[in-house]
């Protein structure tokens, strides 16, 4: 068996310093704690390298999201508390939202965990999944980070609220009428969560955005263990991919479901 790599909090803290995140900051974080090798401490010892980076006046956010289960449901129901996320965006996600300083959003399929100063800031209406109104949006509007620790741009959700701004035929609006949110202290909310979904039969191809990106010279890139660390503001994903979409609607979609929207919307 090959053994893995020592990871430490100060290597992980090192990292984050070197792809530029620092104290005051904001940013979205998709992970994968396994990519890094051994993590001493495991979970807890990346959020704490996070949250010791963006310091007391940064604010840490992480997807906490359930479209795995409740995309295509009829009706569900999203309990702030006990709906766990390991499954569909790992151990870290998970270890997070579970503080007792995290907050969590409302929408039903792409909820986020925050820690700091500006999470009431985007936590967002809970209505659209990447619109206006939505954590996606308010990102924008906060200048934030989208920061890949161990995990591809074909996590990067953020791609998908450029879709939206563009307004792509292959995708649709559903609501969950019928569907709830149990909130923290128990009450029980009716859901006003709006989802943006992919027709059958289209899939996305994200990961090509990393090379458009660097080919653009705005990702910092720094490597902890066995993973790359990957920064980059989310403005810069949002306005550098909707030039591309410009020039072709279905500029995030796989060659094969390129071909089928020029055919079935042509």
């Amino acid at each position: 068996m090959t053994e893995r790599t020592h990871v430490t909090q100060s290597d992980i803290i090192e990292g984050l310093r070197e792809v530029g995140l620092t104290e005051g900051d904001v940013a979205l974080v998709h992970s994968s704690l396994s990519a890094f090798g051994w993590v001493e401490g495991g979970a807890d010892t990346a959020i704490d390298a996070l949250l010791e980076a963006v310091g007391d006046t940064g604010t840490i956010v992480v997807p906490t999201f359930t479209w795995g289960p409740f995309h295509d449901a009829e009706t569900a129901v999203l309990d702030l508390v006990e709906t766990p996320v390991k499954d569909e965006v790992g151990i870290i996600p998970e270890t997070f939202r579970k503080r007792p300083e995290a907050r969590r959003s409302t929408h039903i399929c792409h909820s986020v965990a925050a820690i700091g100063p500006h999470t009431e800031q985007v936590m967002g209406e809970g209505i659209s999944s990447f619109g206006e109104g939505s954590t996606f949006h308010q990102l924008y509007r906060l200048d934030a980070w989208c920061l890949l620790m161990g995990a591809t741009f074909s996590s990067c959700t953020e791609l998908h609220a450029v879709e939206e701004a563009m307004d792509v035929p292959y995708r649709y609006h559903r609501t969950f009428h019928g569907s709830t949110v149990v909130m923290p202290d128990g009450t029980v909310e009716p859901s006003r969560a709006i989802e943006y979904l992919r027709l059958a039969g289209y899939r996305n191809d994200f990961a090509k955005m990393r090379e458009v990106l660097a080919g653009h010279d705005v990702l910092r890139i720094a490597r902890v263990g066995e993973a790359e660390l990957i920064n980059v503001r989310i403005r810069e994903i949002f306005d550098i991919t909707c030039e591309y979409m410009r020039e072709e609607i279905g500029y995030l979609l796989t060659e094969t479901s390129r071909q089928r929207m020029h055919y079935e919307f042509d």
